[in-house]
C-alpha cells in the first residue's frame, strides 16, 4: 500500500501520484480472474488508494510506528586506518558533504516512524559539533541516538556534553592486547583509546557500549575484549565481519545464510553526500544499485514513495544476502531519553 505523509510545498507531484497510483492497481488487477469483476475491484481499489494517500493521519504509515531506523554515515573520513575496513580509502571532499540542517531536517521529517538513529562513519567525531546538533534534535524529537566510533576522539568535553543528551555511545574495539593494536587500528593510540574508554564508562555509565567484529584475524582477541568489558561492567557485543573493502577474512563458523528475514529494509541510510539508499550494502541487489534520491534534491518522503523505493524494500524482504547478519538488521535498541 501506498506511503502516507503530510503534504507539504515540497510532497510529491501529480505526476508521482499516477505513477504510485498505477503502481498499486496494475499488478492488483492482474490478480482478478473474472473480466465482470474488474470494474467493480478496480472501483474499490480506487477508494482504499484514495483513503490512504490522502487522510491526514498524525503518524506517517512506512511499516508502523516506530518501525524503521534512520542511519547517517556522517563522513567517510577517519582517524584510523583498520584493514578490516575500506571505507576510510575513499574520503569525501568537502564539497560533498551534506549540511548538517539538511539531515535534521530529513530527521524531522521521519521521526513519528522511528525507533533510532544512527550516526557512523567513518569517524563521526571528526564531526563532533554536527553530532551533537543532531543529537539534540533527536532528543528534542525523542528518537534514540547511538554514535558509532572509533574512540580516539571521544575526549572528557565531549563525553560530558554528550551525556547531556541521553543517547548511547558505541566503541568500536577488536583487541585490548597493545602489541596487536596497530596492526589492527594502523595507528599507535592504545593508550589514549583505552584511557577515553574508562572515562566514556564514568560519564555514560550503561549508555556506553563497546562492539567488536568477528573475523578469522579477530577471533582470538574477541573473547579478550568480551572479558576486558564483562570486567568493567561494558555491555559487549560482536558483529560478523562483512567486506566493506577491508582484507580480513569471515571465520569458518560464520553463519552467512538461513532462515533470518532481512529487516533492513526498514532501513532508511544515508551517505555523506546526502544520497539515500535502503541499506549500505544493497548494491548487491541489481535495481538498487542506484540511489534512491538525495536529500538535498529531493523531500526524503517523496523518495520513499518512489516505486523503486517500494520494490526495493520487497525485494530485501526475501533475500538471502550476507549483511543481513549485521547489527542494522538485529539492532539493539536503546531507551528513549
Amino acid at each position: 500500500m501506498s506511503l502516507v505523509y503530510r503534504k507539504r510545498a515540497s510532497a510529491p507531484s501529480p505526476a508521482h501520484w499516477i505513477y504510485d497510483y498505477y503502481g498499486e492497481v496494475a499488478p492488483f488487477l492482474q490478480r482478478v480472474d473474472r473480466k465482470l469483476h474488474v470494474a467493480p475491484m478496480l472501483l474499490l481499489k480506487t477508494i482504499e488508494w484514495s483513503i490512504y494517500r490522502w487522510y491526514k493521519t498524525p503518524i506517517r504509515r512506512f511499516y508502523g510506528v516506530k518501525g524503521n531506523e534512520l542511519i547517517y554515515m556522517i563522513t567517510r573520513r577517519c582517524s584510523d586506518r583498520c584493514p578490516k575496513c575500506g571505507i576510510w580509502k575513499t574520503p569525501e571532499r568537502d564539497d560533498e558533504r551534506l549540511p548538517v540542517s539538511r539531515f535534521i531536517e530529513c530527521l524531522k521529517r521521519l521521526h513519528e516512524n522511528l525507533y533510532q538513529v544512527t550516526v557512523t562513519g567513518g569517524e563521526p567525531l571528526l564531526f563532533a559539533d554536527d553530532v551533537l546538533a543532531i543529537g539534540a534534535a533527536a532528543r528534542d524529537l525523542r528518537v534514540p541516538m547511538i554514535v558509532v566510533t572509533n574512540g580516539v576522539l571521544m575526549d572528557e568535553l565531549f563525553l560530558r556534553r554528550y551525556a547531556e543528551l541521553g543517547h548511547g555511545l558505541v566503541v568500536s574495539v577488536d583487541t585490548v592486547e597493545r602489541e596487536r593494536w596497530e596492526a589492527f587500528r594502523g595507528e599507535a593510540h592504545y593508550e589514549r583509546v583505552m584511557a577515553n574508554v574508562q572515562v566514556a564508562r564514568s560519564i555514560l555509565g550503561g549508555k556506553l557500549r563497546v562492539q567488536s567484529v568477528l573475523a578469522s584475524e579477530s577471533e582470538t582477541d574477541v573473547v579478550r575484549v568480551a572479558n576486558f568489558c564483562a570486567e568493567r561492567g561494558i555491555p559487549h557485543t560482536v558483529q560478523p565481519y562483512m567486506d566493506f573493502g577491508g582484507s580480513w577474512h569471515e571465520t569458518a563458523t560464520s553463519s552467512r545464510t538461513g532462515p533470518l528475514a532481512c529487516a533492513a529494509r526498514k532501513n532508511i541510510c544515508v551517505y555523506p553526500n546526502g544520497d539515500l539508499v535502503k541499506c549500505f550494502d544493497h548494491r548487491r541487489i541489481p535495481l538498487a544499485r542506484e540511489p534512491l534520491g538525495n536529500i538535498a534534491e529531493e523531500d526524503v518522503i517523496a523518495i520513499l514513495c518512489k516505486r523503486r523505493a517500494t520494490e526495493v524494500s520487497r525485494l530485501m524482504k526475501t533475500c538471502d544476502l550476507p549483511c543481513k547478519q549485521l547489527s542494522c538488521n538485529l539492532p539493539v535498541v536503546v531507551e528513549v531519553p
